[in-house]
């Protein structure tokens, strides 16, 4: 079923958010290359306009403008830290979409910048890759389907995922499901949420189930204990937008993949880049993010048997397709 309203749920604070469907023009970002050569273009020409005086008076003006815009004060809150999963998700609705309390002109502002742009246009990649590595693997057959969110919070990659399959006639007769491995909570039931919503419009009369899964990709052990409970013959999946290649450390990184093991068909994610535009931005505030960039990933994974067979670069990122080697 596909229809063009745009569905909403509610979020853990209360809010009543849109559900981002991507099939649907109101979530369309602009991906053709050069699309992004301009948006990446425009997003270092203004970092690199920012000399010490113009920063030093942004870091003031921001401070002024949070108490009238929810998404600045998320991202003075989240300085040295972690940007919240209700806050990213809100970033990634685009200008247009925006509701009460996200919707300010201010608000508006911050989502039409290059750098929120972008982090929707990494949500649109992750969500491509992932379901067209699944495709010719669920064709011909009825096996179940689970998808793995590694901190994925919200997830909606995965659901995106899962939308784009069924419009290929790959979800009907079918079970799916999504685990969401994270410590938070609001996050994945925003995304039960979003199902539900979802389930009364493009995914209709399919057969999915999500469930969250508490826990630390730090913890090797509960994840293992985690993918070896999987039914046998599921395919299975495991994506991490803005998560894992970006935040984890080294040994997170590798302890996550060799715990996936052979079980795990699919895994897509983001990598940060380590380029002038990362370096240029962590002047204004620190981040957890560590920018590898691929050719340092890629090293990294080798000895875990995985290895990048796909990438989409989006200006602060590259978006991998893994497979086993």
């Amino acid at each position: 079923m596909t229809t063009d309203t745009v569905l909403f749920a509610e979020a853990p604070d209360g809010t009543r958010l849109p559900v981002i469907d991507l099939s649907l023009p109101q979530f369309a970002v602009p991906d053709s290359p050069q699309a992004v050569a301009e948006l990446e273009a425009k997003a270092l020409e203004e970092q690199r306009q920012r000399g010490p005086v113009q920063r030093a008076a942004m870091a003031v003006m921001l401070k002024a403008m949070a108490g009238q815009s929810r998404l600045i004060q998320a991202l003075q809150d989240a300085r040295g830290g972690f940007l919240s999963g209700t806050a990213t998700y809100v970033m990634k609705l685009g200008a247009d979409n925006l509701v009460p309390p996200y919707a300010s002109e201010i608000d508006r502002r911050v989502a039409e910048t290059p750098i929120v742009v972008a982090m929707r246009l990494r949500l649109a990649q992750v969500a491509t890759l992932l379901s067209e590595a699944l495709a010719p693997v669920l064709a011909g057959n009825l096996r179940p389907l689970v998808i793995l969110e590694i901190a994925g919070g919200p997830s909606p990659d995965a659901l995106n995922a899962l939308i784009k399959l069924d419009r290929q006639g790959l979800l009907a007769g079918r079970t799916a499901q999504i685990l969401i491995y994270d410590l938070d909570t609001d996050g994945p039931a925003f995304a039960a949420a979003m199902l539900k919503a979802l389930r009364t419009g493009p995914l209709r009369d399919r057969d999915i189930a999500l469930n969250h899964i508490p826990g630390n990709w730090s913890d090797r052990a509960a994840l293992t204990q985690l993918v070896n409970g999987l039914p046998g013959d599921a395919v299975v999946a495991a994506t991490s937008e803005g998560g894992l290649f970006e935040y984890g450390s080294d040994g997170d990184i590798v302890g996550v993949l060799e715990a996936l093991g052979s079980r795990v068909n699919i895994v897509t994610g983001s990598v940060t880049r380590d380029g002038e535009l990362n370096r240029l931005m962590r002047r204004e505030a620190s981040s957890n993010v560590i920018p590898r960039g691929l050719e340092r990933f890629g090293r990294l994974i080798a000895p875990t048997g995985w290895t990048v067979a796909r990438s989409e670069g989006a200006v602060l990122s590259d978006q991998v397709l893994l497979v086993r080697s």
